[in-house]
């Protein structure tokens, strides 16, 4: 049975999902900036942007020198995740073996399901088109088709936006030839450097190397670039895995010395993170804590409890003791908690414990703030927020995990 591998890339896609979102945006520049200060950083841009030279990781004053008009948006992370939702969900109608690479990236394993690389290019054409009719006309997905997982992202990758490209063993050396090695997955900088040392520029001649002076030189690294430009699977999808952290962060837009507001703010990131804990059955024995300033300066600290925590008192209550410390020394604008060594949740009780904390009520409030929205039961602390903002953040790459429910159910969450 041939392996059929499919990646899905959505192109452009917080802007995009902006557009959808507002019809007077389409066809005009847009970016997507982490928090819309003078100096802000653009996360996304539209393909319009991009045409324009507006791409990510440029600072506001260089978009706007690009093109006084670009419009900016700050970014909206349960917008992006509820729309990857929609889109993942629909991918899991046509197979059980999915991997979320990232939350606008995923991989599908059709072996078995498609009997031909003609009819998983169908299927991947079927698929681009009801997003467009399902999900957003104004949504657009690149899809590279391949035998192994590396290839198919390389096709998707290289692929003209919204098209489908497939390689097989049959077309993949003419593929390759001419390409320059830093377009391929995982390429760049010092490993383009070394193969260029060997006379290596071009996929087609790392191709075509032999692979045992690739090795003499690169060591195992030097056989995983030969195998993954040949064709050859060295890992397949990745099938998820307990996580090994959980974990979230703000850029903090208000700059103040006042540590209620930072209580707040800690309180708004322990009770994200001990929900997602919670729905996932986990308890923890790690916390981290990690804190950006003014200055550029960077804190945190990390601490191993000797008995595991879930609940969001008991994270805020470590956190707050990281943190606390620092807060006389400088002006904090950027806050991340987690927690690690997570291990299967017990409940079982300490002798210990001064905090008597009900199972029952965390759940039923985590129930509430479910059904009915973020916050809409809060713990004192959250109260001083007030009108002071504290922008969501949304991870790229490894970033989203997804979790089938029944008939293609699927819930995600981001990992940061």
């Amino acid at each position: 049975m041939q392996r059929i591998i499919l990646h899905f890339d959505m192109s452009s896609y917080f802007a995009s999902v902006e557009q959808q979102a507002n019809p007077r945006l389409r066809g005009r520049p847009v970016g997507v900036v982490a928090t819309m200060t003078p100096n802000g950083c653009i996360i996304a841009s539209s393909r319009e942007a991009k045409a324009l030279g507006i791409k990510t990781g440029c600072r506001v004053p260089e978009a706007k020198a690009l093109c006084p008009h670009v419009v900016l948006i700050e970014v909206d992370p349960p917008k992006y995740r509820s729309t990857s939702e929609r889109i993942f969900s629909l991918y899991a109608e046509y197979s059980e073996d999915i991997e979320p690479y990232s939350i606008d990236e995923a991989f599908v394993d059709l072996t078995g399901v498609a009997a031909s690389y003609d009819r998983a290019l169908v299927i991947a054409r079927e698929i681009q088109q009801r997003i467009k009719d399902e999900i957003g006309e104004w949504l657009v997905c690149s899809i590279g088709i391949a035998p192994t997982r590396w290839l198919a992202k390389f096709a998707s990758d290289t692929a003209p936006k919204g098209e489908a490209i497939v390689l097989t063993q049959d077309n993949l050396f003419e593929y390759l030839q001419g390409r320059d090695v830093q377009e391929a997955w995982g390429i760049a900088g010092a490993t383009a450097t070394q193969l260029e040392h060997l006379g290596i520029s071009t996929l087609d001649q790392l191709a075509t190397y032999p692979v045992q002076n690739l090795m003499t030189v690169m060591g195992v690294r030097g056989y995983y670039l030969w195998a993954q430009v040949n064709g050859i699977e060295l890992s397949g999808l990745e099938v998820r895995r307990q996580p090994k952290s959980i974990g979230h962060s703000h850029i903090l837009r208000s700059r103040t010395r006042d540590p209620r507001f930072y209580q707040a703010v800690l309180m708004r990131l322990c009770e994200r993170t001990g929900r997602r804990l919670r729905e996932k059955n986990l308890e923890a024995q790690g916390i981290y804590f990690h804190s950006s300033s003014d200055h550029r300066d960077s804190i945190g600290g990390s601490q191993k409890m000797h008995h595991p925590i879930t609940h969001t008192s008991q994270i805020f209550d470590y956190a707050w003791r990281l943190l606390q410390p620092h807060l006389r020394h400088d002006v904090p604008t950027f806050f991340a908690v987690g927690l690690f060594h997570l291990r299967p949740r017990v409940d079982q009780l300490t002798l210990f414990s001064n905090k008597k904390i009900s199972p029952r009520l965390a759940q039923a409030l985590d129930a509430l703030n479910n059904k009915y929205g973020e916050e809409t039961i809060v713990q004192g602390p959250l109260l001083r927020l007030g009108g002071m903002h504290a922008p969501d953040r949304v991870g790229f790459r490894k970033s989203v995990a997804a979790e089938f429910q029944g008939q293609g159910g699927l819930t995600m969450d981001d990992q940061l």
